[in-house]
């Protein structure tokens, strides 16, 4: 799991800026995340992209702190546990980078022609296959979340101090050979969605895109699968 460095420097000794060490580069938190795309059997890394926290995305984070809703929609029942994948975020080696008011993937794809899944199978696709649940078992790895270790180097006025937080949110993303439903497959993009629960704790098919990043062509034939590691930094 890895570590990565935040730098802050206290507001009485010089300017405030936040970074994070990610691969060698200095990043502001305002970035938000890198996704990293690896070939599913081989482990190579693929892609190391930002992504956007859009819009909708901000308003759901701002309603689960506060625990208080908005005036134009209730996302307190609403969870971060489904992504989707997707075909219209490049053109060749021209990615579009994603917009602050996306409201879904350009050209989203499906996981399963099967629809909606049965608690049999624990909701694995739902929104009519084009969603998949993050926490799913694959042939070579599994999906998660997890709540991991940034370790921050802190500059106070008494000397330079290292504090380890679990201030990341690392979603890892697995897209299996048989996925998605139609091959041979472009993938060029992703999003992370936050889905309704009902009061029995199942998800609805009502979702909202939380955040969403781009990237150059991933041609995926019959055999071919990707792992994402997604962090969020908080």
């Amino acid at each position: 799991m890895a570590i990565k460095n935040i730098i802050h420097y206290d507001k009485k000794i010089i300017t405030p800026e936040d970074k994070v060490l990610v691969s060698g580069e200095k990043l502001k938190k305002a970035f938000i995340g890198k996704p990293k795309v690896y070939d599913l059997k081989t482990g190579e890394l693929l892609a190391d992209e930002e992504n956007l926290v859009v819009l909708n995305g901000r308003e759901f984070m701002a309603q689960k702190i506060a625990n208080l809703a908005n005036p134009s929609q209730d996302l307190r029942n609403y969870e971060i546990r489904y992504f989707g994948i997707g075909s219209g975020g490049a053109e060749g080696t021209n990615a579009e980078d994603p917009q602050d008011n996306d409201s879904d993937l350009a050209q989203p794809a499906k996981f399963s022609t099967t629809g909606i899944s049965t608690s049999s199978n624990d909701y694995r696709y739902i929104a009519d296959g084009y969603l998949k649940r993050i926490m799913s078992t694959a042939k070579d790895a599994s999906g998660s979340i997890q709540i991991v270790l940034e370790e921050h180097e802190v500059n106070t006025s008494s000397g330079q101090i290292t504090i380890e937080k679990y201030t990341a949110i690392k979603f890892t993303l697995i897209i299996e050979e048989n996925e998605p439903a139609i091959k041979p497959f472009t993938f060029n993009e992703a999003g992370l969605y936050a889905v309704e629960y009902d009061s029995d704790g199942k998800p609805t098919n009502n979702k909202i895109l939380v955040a969403r990043f781009t990237t150059i062509d991933k041609n995926l034939g019959p055999n071919d699968g990707l792992k994402i590691e997604w962090s969020i930094l908080v």
